[in-house]
């Protein structure tokens, strides 16, 4: 059976930061995962009045240290243990063979065991990402150049590419310092969207870049879209809705605007002829100046906004599915507002209910007001 140190005192267990390369001392080996990083609150009263004691009264073995302290032999060891995981208590191997004296450590020399190899191996790890930065930032100069002399060659684009569009956008969110202006037709925005929009414009928000937004009144009733209008607003960008929007359209500090190719979901134009670009602006000021502030449900102005909207095309001779196209709403959805409109009207017919609401409203009815549809009138 051993005896002496072997048998009074565990084996020291490695040091998890003792197990990262850099870090690893001698007889340690790495394990396939990373272990737990020692914890202070591991220090528990056991080791720490063992420490003490050794502070107190010098080197002595967990025999010693049992008696002295009125514990079991089991109890000695474990706080020893845990002492010798922290570096607070070493055996020093000049001590005479077999005696299983523990001594204490220093606070600062277990601090530079534990953490200092961590510290220098982060150290050496800035000091790469610094020249890395160091080296793109010194492309900057060429790319603006670059960038300049293709906006002007390229007042129109046609980018096809789905990852070049994104590219570019994300591009011009960075290079942002004034305000974006955003116009997203279509209803509750899809969520892949908006996680990864969220990022790029609360980074914009912060940087002191205006965000103002326009959406459909329909995205008023979609959770995820409330959420990210939620957390932008929060960070100072303005949402409004209307009840029809003139298009998809992103436009930067007044200089750069992305537009969608009609006949190619993945394809934008991107503008950046001056003139067009303010145009679009003024556009979208019109269409702001109409809009309602952004909120989970329908107003009144709102409500009384997409009944006439519907009740147009109706008058119109639209079918359902251009009217719910329009709107960003489900078909359903648009159909029961066209059964609930016709209800209140008394109307028997959809062309009928566009005369009769144009009639309540004081407007113009179909046919220049020369007299009622016939209830008749068929779809």
């Amino acid at each position: 059976m051993p005896c002496g140190a072997e048998a009074a005192l565990p084996p020291p267990r490695p040091c998890p930061e003792a197990q990262h390369p850099g870090a690893r001392g001698p007889g340690t080996r790495r394990t396939g995962g990373p272990p737990p990083e020692p914890d202070p609150s591991d220090l528990d009263p056991l080791a720490l009045r063992i420490y003490t004691r050794l502070l107190q009264q010098g080197p002595a073995s967990a025999d010693e240290l049992a008696a002295a302290l009125d514990l079991t032999g089991a109890q000695a060891r474990e706080g020893a243990g845990t002492l010798l995981l922290h570096r607070l208590a070493a055996q020093d191997p000049h001590d005479p063979p077999g005696s299983g004296l523990l001594r204490a450590v220093s606070p600062y020399t277990a601090a530079a065991e534990l953490v200092g190899p961590e510290e220098n191996a982060l150290r050496r790890r800035l000091e790469v990402l610094e020249r890395t930065r160091a080296r793109l930032s010194a492309l900057i100069p060429l790319y603006e150049d670059t960038y300049r002399r293709g906006a002007d060659s390229g007042a129109v684009e046609v980018v096809e590419s789905r990852d070049r569009v994104m590219l570019l956008i994300s591009d011009a969110a960075a290079r942002a310092t004034e305000e974006v202006l955003a116009v997203q037709p279509g209803g509750g925005r899809p969520p892949a969207y908006l996680e990864r929009a969220l990022p790029r414009d609360l980074e914009m928000l912060r940087r002191g870049v205006r965000l103002s937004t326009l959406y459909q009144h329909t995205a008023r009733y979609s959770p995820g879209t409330q959420e990210y209008v939620r957390a932008v607003t929060e960070a100072g960008a303005e949402v409004r809705t209307l009840g029809e929007l003139f298009g998809k359209m992103l436009v930067f500090d007044r200089a750069t605007a992305f537009l969608p190719v009609w006949d190619d979901p993945d394809a934008a134009v991107v503008l950046r002829e001056p003139s067009a670009v303010a145009f679009l602006c003024s556009v979208f000021a019109s269409a702001w100046s109409l809009a309602e502030p952004f909120s989970a449900s329908y107003t009144t102005a709102t409500a009384t906004q997409l009944q006439d909207t519907i009740a147009g095309r109706l008058a119109g001779g639209a079918k359902d599915e251009v009217i719910a196209r329009r709107l960003g709403m489900s078909l359903r959805t648009c159909r029961r507002h066209i059964a609930e409109l016709m209800s209140e009207l008394g109307a028997e017919s959809r062309f009928q209910a566009g005369y009769l609401l144009a009639l309540r409203t004081g407007g113009v009815p179909p046919g220049g007001g020369e007299g009622p549809p016939r209830a008749a009138t068929g779809d």
